[in-house]
Parts: structure tokens; sequence; C-alpha cells
């Protein structure tokens, strides 16, 4: 049971960790938005950024815009998604996705023409440090005689800083290219203080939050953080909206969730057979001392006590176990853990590695239900014990 929850929690958590590190935990954008990568503007001037920190249940937030695009090389061509990011750009997150170069360095003053590409993106289009693309894209021209906009296609050139991979293959790293938020802003003739919307981080440490998350679903937080910043952070009547995973990435989120049913199904069988075995164990001791019973009760001992007997005996057995289960099973979670000793095919899976995700609580929860189930299922063969009559025991061969 230990490795289950540590496996499958370690699972749920480093997943979520490589969307949430990618493309925050809530993200506010305009309501006139659709699902598309053209974002509708808004303006950075907000009442929440960046205060919003302050609040201990938000870690971070930033700035940041997307536009679609076509990287064309000589040999190969892509369709891409822009990402203009900031100074405020959460670094710490996203340093471990970086497998080459490095991140890219922004100024409030100068334009980078630096770009972070994905490893998938840079063997598609067989793109190396240093190497300079194109990147081709529609952008709005000025309004026609019809009051309307016009589109022109346009192209910039990039400069590969460095390379990224997420382990996400088809929702971030087959598709997002990072670059300075200022050539999205010129690309769509925004203002300087004009965003396509904001990150924002949520705390996920803390002895509060781990209590937390046992009690309340992880999408219930959610939709609460989300009802909270707009009542206590938006202006009355502000076009904007907030969106967590869980409606950003519908299909995943439902998929990590529905992992927590297959724990509670493995965890009712692995209960199962282990109240059969120690019943089974129980009912070979009664048998072998049936004897000692018929002596006890005709020395006068009371059914009860004969029950406390066996009670104590089956406590002590299921101890031994516990003990000797947490030992091995936390040992090769550390050894997992520090050591990845069993790898995973990422393109299936995501990861590299099994995951472990060793908690306290989890551990608790574990073996407070095994000691308790144990010990209710065990008071049933006592008082078979207890019954036994006196004069067939003592003949009992």
């Amino acid at each position: 049971m230990i490795l289950t929850f540590a496996v499958t929690t370690g699972f749920q958590k480093q997943v979520k960790e490589k969307i949430s590190g990618f493309s925050s935990d809530i993200v506010v954008s305009s309501n006139d938005g659709d699902y598309s990568f053209e974002n509708i503007p808004i303006s950075s001037k907000q009442k929440f950024y960046p205060g919003i920190t302050v609040d201990p249940e938000f870690s971070h937030i930033q700035v940041f815009a997307t536009k679609p695009g076509i990287i064309k090389t000589k040999e190969n061509m892509q369709g891409i998604v822009l990402k203009g990011i900031s100074t405020d750009f959460n670094r710490e997150i996203f340093q471990g996705n970086i497998k080459e170069g490095e991140m890219l360095s922004l100024s409030d003053t100068t334009k980078s023409k630096d770009a972070l590409i994905s490893r998938k993106i840079a063997q598609n289009l067989k793109l190396k440090l240093g190497d300079k693309f194109i990147i081709h894209f529609v952008s709005k021209a000025n309004k026609n005689d019809d009051d309307l906009f016009q589109y022109k296609p346009t192209k910039y050139a990039f400069f590969v800083k460095g390379i990224y991979e997420t382990g996400m293959l088809e929702e971030i790293d087959n598709r997002f290219v990072l670059i300075d938020i200022k050539h999205i802003r010129k690309i769509n003739g925004w203002s300087e203080d004009q965003v396509g919307g904001f990150e924002i981080f949520v705390n996920k440490g803390g002895l509060e939050k781990d209590i937390k998350n046992i009690f309340i679903p992880e999408q219930l937080q959610m939709e609460s953080t989300e009802t909270k910043i707009f009542n206590d952070y938006f202006f009355l009547g502000s076009n904007l909206k907030a969106e967590s995973l869980y409606t950003r990435y519908p299909s995943m989120m439902n998929w990590l969730e529905y992992l927590n049913g297959l724990v509670a199904i493995v965890i009712v069988i692995i209960l199962i057979v282990s109240i059969i075995n120690m019943s089974s164990a129980l009912l070979i001791l009664i048998l072998e001392k049936t004897q000692m019973i018929g002596i006890l009760k005709g020395m006068g001992m009371t059914q009860k006590s004969i029950r406390k007997i066996f009670v104590y005996q089956s406590a002590f057995l299921i101890g031994k176990g516990i003990l000797w289960g947490n030992i091995i099973g936390i040992s090769l979670c550390l050894l997992q853990q520090y050591f990845q000793c069993i790898p995973m095919d990422p393109k299936m899976y995501y990861l590299n590695s099994v995951p472990i995700n060793l908690n306290i609580f989890h551990l608790i929860i574990v073996n407070g239900i095994t000691l308790i189930f144990c010990l209710v299922v065990m008071i049933l063969p006592s008082y078979l014990a207890a019954k036994i009559q006196p004069v067939k025991a003592i003949r009992f061969n």
C-alpha cells in the first residue's frame, strides 16, 4: 500500500508540476477571448499585479502573451506558438527543463532576439544552439476605409539561446517557443503596458496544504481559488476571467484524478487479502491452543479475558507485519527516488522514471487503516475461541 500511494501520488504530482511549471496553476486573461492562441490584449496595470503575491496562498505572478506562427528552415517547416515572457518570468521553476544552453536574458529596456525552443522542435527542424531561424506569422496592419483591420504576413528572425524539454510532448514540447514579450507587442501593435494575460502560481507546500490535500480534492481547491481571485482582486464589472489547470486541460486533469479511484481499488484488494491472511493465522492459532483455552476456562477465566488474549496476540502480529512492511516499502521508495532504478517511457507516461512521493500523512493513513481494519476483523475469530467448551477443549487432540 505504501508503494501504491507513493507511485500514484508521485505520478500525479510530477505530471501536474510539469504542466503548471510551464503554463502556471491559474491563468487570468480577457473574458472576450476564446481558446485560440491569439490573445485579446489587457492592461498590465491591474489591482492584483504584482500585489497578489502578498497573499500566502500565491507564490508568483507573471505576464505573458501568445502568438501562432510557422518556423521555416531550408529543409522543413512547422507550426508553432510563440509565448512571450518578461523579466518577471519564474526562472527557478522552468530552469529544470533546460537541457542545452541557458535561459533567456531579458531586460525592461532592450529587446532580445534570443529564443528557447523545445528539443522536439529542434530535432524536427535540425536546429542547434546559436542557429538562426525565421518565424512567419500574420500581423495586424492599419484600418482600411471600411473601418476593418487589415492583416499582412510578417517574418522575424530569432537565435536559439536554449533547448528545453518538459516531457509533455503533444501539449507543450511540440508547440511552444519562448521569446521576449516585446516582439509580440510589436507584432500585434500593442502598447507597452498591454499583455495577453497573467500566470499565477499557487503555493503547494506547508503543513496546512498537505492536510487539505488529503481531505479536499485539488479540483475543488482550484475552483475555490478561482472564485477568490475574482472576488478579491478583480474590479467590479471587469472583463477578466481566471482559469485553472482543470479548466484549460480538462482531459489531462480528469485522467490524473481517475488514478485516485484505481488507488482505492488496489487498497481495498490489499486489505481484503491481509484480513483473510490474518484471520486464517488467528484461526490456526486458536486450533493449536484449544487445550490451553479449555484449561483456562476450567480455571475460571472469563470469555472476555480469553478474547483479550487473542486480540492482543493479533495486535502483536499485525504490528510486526506493519513494522516490516514500512521498512521494506519506505526503503524501496527511497531507492527509486534517489537512484531511479525503474525507468519509464516518456512518450507514454511523460516521465523518465517511476515517480515517488513519500508523504508522512499518507504513511499515517495507510498504517492507521491497516491496523484498525485488521484489529476489527480479528475480534470475530476471538469470539470463536471464547465459546469453546472446557471439557471438549481439554479432550481435543
